[in-house]
């Protein structure tokens, strides 16, 4: 649950443009009355709040965006000050109190939310994903979605699939979160069709071309985003709408073992033994592209218990990968 600071600070976020009481109402998924006890927080901050008439209706928004980053600055900086003392001085306990004294005149809302928007890698830090890797994400595009999805705005972006025929296009989303994948990383996003089928869509970020955050408010989500739930039945990348199926597997190496007990799925797999000790491995699974080939690449380490149609499209596969190798 939305503690008051962040109700606050995304009030602040959507009054960057003029809205009314019940636009804001309906952007944070409350009453009227909240929004009017927020709006009289803000009227006791330092934060350049204004309202006005407009078409007879009130509208509120805030202005001073100088004055505003002014302040956050300060904060920021006599907030790393603190962290510099400690509570075993009387020096310090006295400046500490001090500082924050100082803080409360200033009247912010929430001195620890104030952080860079940009959130950058640290260029130490290398991820080395392999000879196939395809997570090609920029930093400056990651900041702009982060930014959008924290301030809880709906992006204009132009987008290519990854299917070479396939023509650009722009849409218009709400941006929900950013999840990475099996070393590729995905915008996770409501489209004009989540108020019906209540499906959100996967866009590879590598595949966004450019993006623009509107002014227009994101959905309110009922329920927080759950990764575990919109990757449920999935073995890597793909998110299908196909039925799961129960596999069975015989696990024959101990490296795999491993893997299979280190590893998370959604729902858990259940890992059991059979009258001869050996690892029984029971996954509830859409039968993906991702997961066949991954497979078809373990079938010296595995037996196929179930289902028979699995193990039969594997002996057939075999049968083929053989007979193209010997022509």
């Amino acid at each position: 649950m939305a503690t008051g600071y962040e109700k606050i600070n995304k009030i602040k976020c959507k009054l960057r443009v003029p809205m009314t009481v019940s636009m804001l109402a309906q952007a944070m998924d409350c009453g009227p009355r909240t929004i009017f006890r927020h709006l009289n927080a803000l009227e006791q901050e330092n934060c350049g709040l204004h309202k006005f008439k407009k078409d007879g209706e009130t509208f509120y928004v805030i202005q001073t965006e100088q004055k505003v980053d002014f302040n956050q600055k300060i904060v920021k900086q006599l907030e790393k000050l603190k962290k510099t003392m400690n509570d075993t001085t009387p020096l310090d306990l006295k400046n500490r109190k001090l500082i924050d004294s100082v803080i409360s005149s200033m009247q912010t809302t929430d001195p620890d939310g104030f952080k860079a928007e940009a959130i950058t890698v640290d260029p130490n830090y290398i991820m080395d994903y392999g000879p196939f890797c395809d997570h090609k994400a920029q930093d400056t595009m990651v900041s702009k979605l982060l930014s959008a999805i924290r301030d809880g705005f709906k992006i204009r972006m132009v987008y290519r699939s990854t299917n070479e025929e396939t023509d650009k296009k722009t849409i218009e989303v709400s941006p929900v979160k950013l999840v990475m994948r099996i070393d590729t990383l995905y915008l996770i996003a409501a489209d004009e069709t989540y108020p019906e089928t209540h499906i959100f869509k996967n866009y590879l970020v590598e595949n966004i071309l450019s993006i623009a955050q509107t002014n227009n408010s994101a959905i309110t989500l009922r329920e927080p985003f759950c990764v575990y739930e919109h990757y449920k039945y999935a073995f890597g990348k793909y998110v299908s709408k196909e039925d799961p199926q129960t596999i069975e597997l015989l696990i024959k190496t101990g490296w795999l073992k491993t893997q299979f007990i280190k590893s998370r799925f959604s729902p858990c797999a259940d890992i059991t033994e059979d009258k001869d000790k050996n690892m029984i491995v029971t996954l509830k699974l859409r039968m993906t592209p991702d997961f066949k080939t991954w497979l078809f690449g373990v079938l010296p380490d595995v037996k196929i218990l179930k289902p028979e149609s699995l193990r039969t499209e594997m002996i057939e596969k075999l049968k083929n990968t053989l007979k193209d190798m010997k022509a």
